[in-house]
């Protein structure tokens, strides 16, 4: 049997309503040369009974099944299976455009690329596209050329377009192999952490600038609940964690990393705003603690400390918009 072009990875839990719609897009590629490997992450619904039925009528699916670890744990088991050239990270909820495998891979494999990246859209769960939120079009914005990873990761954090979503990556397996990456166990927004080594790491990178991939907005994702002290953990290991990758490393990618920290410590600070006052003074030790308040924007330093300023700015808007 011919080694895979591509082993698409899906990490499922309590999926089940949209599952088949993910697989049949995976299924339906015009790429005919993969594998699948969907790890079941101890789902409570019929996730499990739905990848089964799949596997007994598609030998190129593979499955696994263990207890909820998390989508960390369940990529890393994927990766540790798989054997094609690429790899692409899809999640269990959304479609995958019908050529993508076929984009990528020709694309990367014609240029000798470790990793390509593209474009997506959000929609909701009614069917309404371009849903709004993070922008995932860089369309205008990166050159469809070669880059090292460092080049085009220095080019999206100078434009405020690095994202760190997996399923916007095309990976080759042995670029994966040879440095050691895997995502980072037991936390949310490992993606963070993972996506900045990967860009590092990788040699030769490419942007295919179009839509191929399409992201579900559903009320109860990772993504779309409400900012907990999971999340602001989540955030500080991979703090902590790119903190540890600087050692040895290079004044570009030391660049990149600590721009990355940057943006997470906004992030938190200003999403903190609704916390109580001893979490919000639990934030501000750790950016104090670890070094990297001097990351911090004085306007969110003023939101972590005054979390009412925001508040009153909205009312301010509204006062103004309605005289």
């Amino acid at each position: 049997m011919s080694i895979p072009k591509v082993s698409v990875i899906i990490p499922a839990y309590n999926t089940a309503p949209y599952l088949v719609e993910a697989v049949d897009s995976v299924l339906n590629q015009t790429l005919k040369n993969f594998e699948v490997i969907i790890v079941d992450d101890g789902s409570t619904d019929n996730t499990l009974e739905i990848i089964q039925n799949y596997a007994q009528r598609d030998p190129r699916i593979k499955y696994y099944h263990q207890n909820n670890q998390g989508q960390s744990v369940a990529r890393n088991l994927a990766m540790s299976a798989s054997c094609g050239e690429y790899i692409y990270f899809m999640d269990s909820d959304d479609i995958l455009v019908r050529n993508a495998l076929e984009y990528c891979y020709k694309t990367a494999s014609e240029n000798g690329l470790d990793l390509v990246t593209f474009d997506a859209e959000s929609f909701s769960e009614s069917g309404t596209y371009s849903v709004s939120g993070i922008k995932y079009i860089r369309e205008g914005e990166i050159e469809g050329r070669v880059y090292s990873g460092i080049d085009m990761a220095e080019l999206m954090v100078r434009k405020e377009l690095f994202r760190a979503a997996p399923w916007l990556l095309f990976v080759k397996r042995e670029l994966l192999k040879k440095n050691n990456l895997t995502f980072f166990p037991g936390i949310i927004h490992e993606d963070e952490l993972f996506s900045t080594l990967l860009f590092i790491s990788a040699h030769r990178v490419s942007y295919i600038p179009e839509v191929l991939f399409y992201r579900r907005i559903r009320g109860g994702s990772t993504m779309t609940g409400n900012f907990s002290m999971r999340n602001i953990n989540g955030y500080f290991t991979v703090i902590k964690e790119l903190k540890k990758s600087l050692v040895n490393t290079g004044s570009k990618s030391r660049r990149i990393i600590m721009s990355r920290i940057g943006a997470i410590v906004n992030s938190v600070a200003y999403q903190s705003n609704k916390f109580s006052l001893k979490t919000r003074i639990y934030v501000l030790s750790f950016f104090v603690k670890n070094r990297i308040i001097k990351f911090l924007k004085f306007k969110n330093f003023i939101i972590l400390l005054f979390p009412f300023s925001v508040r009153l700015k909205s009312l301010a808007k509204r006062v103004g918009n309605s005289l």
